[in-house]
């Protein structure tokens, strides 16, 4: 009767071993959301002296890493991939001039979230998101670059500088 009962956990933990195995060598198993940043910082080799910054949500991951003058940046895009998978999942990253000079926005198919990513050199200290019945608006340091997750069906964005004017404006269908 133990034997029996020792050759069945045996069995179980093989099962669940080889499971997680399978998982792994399908790229199934992310990063879990509390170890992002370390995850950033070594994959895209951030120095420590770089300040990191970002916004995280259930199914996206943005992040702005940037030098203490602000001469140079990265960004970081994950997304957790609906399914039988298990934490965030690097899509995208990098430098780009668009990030440096204005507001990128990344997408990534199946999400239904997006993010917005920026040096913040137009000094942007608002956004509002205006859904057709409300506006909603997010309070944003001017001095410093941001890496913001939205609902793609947020509705229309206006990013307003330290002046009150409209920088940029991005007009989605709900």
């Amino acid at each position: 009767m133990k034997k029996r009962f020792l050759k069945i956990v045996i069995g179980i933990v093989l099962v669940c071993i080889l499971f997680v195995g399978f998982l792994y060598a399908n790229n199934n198993i992310g990063m879990t959301s509390t170890n992002l940043e370390t995850d950033i910082r070594s994959s895209q080799k951030i120095k420590d002296d770089w300040t990191l910054d970002g916004s995280v949500s259930n199914t996206m991951a943005a992040y702005i890493s940037y030098s203490q003058d602000m001469s140079d940046h990265t960004f970081s895009v994950y997304v957790n991939r609906p399914g039988l998978s298990f934490g965030y999942f690097f899509r995208a990253g990098g430098k780009l001039s668009e990030v440096q000079e204005g507001i990128a926005e990344f997408t990534a198919e199946g999400a239904n979230e997006r993010a917005l990513i920026s040096m913040n050199q137009q000094q942007v200290q608002q956004l509002q998101i205006d859904d057709g019945h409300a506006k909603q608006a997010i309070d944003i340091d001017s001095d410093q670059p941001f890496a913001i997750v939205l609902p793609i069906n947020a509705g229309s964005i206006t990013f307003y500088d330290v002046n009150g004017n409209a920088v940029e404006y991005w007009n989605h269908p709900l």
